[in-house]
């Protein structure tokens, strides 16, 4: 009866080694993948970074050009308001 007690117990304990190492193992993969996403993550925000740092003495060139057109815009916008109106009125 001892020798079943010693073999049902040694059983019991490599079935929980076992569960408990998958786990462990399922946590390992979950946490190597979570880096290995961080990695890309931090490759493409460096990426950005980089493609878009001649950007930044253009932006404002480009605010002055775009407030150069707001009346111009406005003024076809009148224009057009007024078109509509003409021709609702048919």
């Amino acid at each position: 009866m001892i020798v079943l007690l010693g073999w049902v117990s040694l059983i019991v304990v490599l079935v929980i080694v076992a569960v408990v190492a998958y786990h462990l193992i399922g946590i390992y993969v979950a946490l190597k993948r979570g880096a290995d996403h961080l990695e890309k993550l931090a490759g493409g925000l460096t990426a950005i970074r980089d493609n878009t740092a001649p950007l930044n003495g253009r932006v404002d060139d480009i605010n002055v050009g775009l407030s150069g057109l707001i009346a111009p815009l406005l003024a076809a916008n009148g224009n057009l308001a007024a078109i509509v109106k003409v021709a609702g009125s048919r």
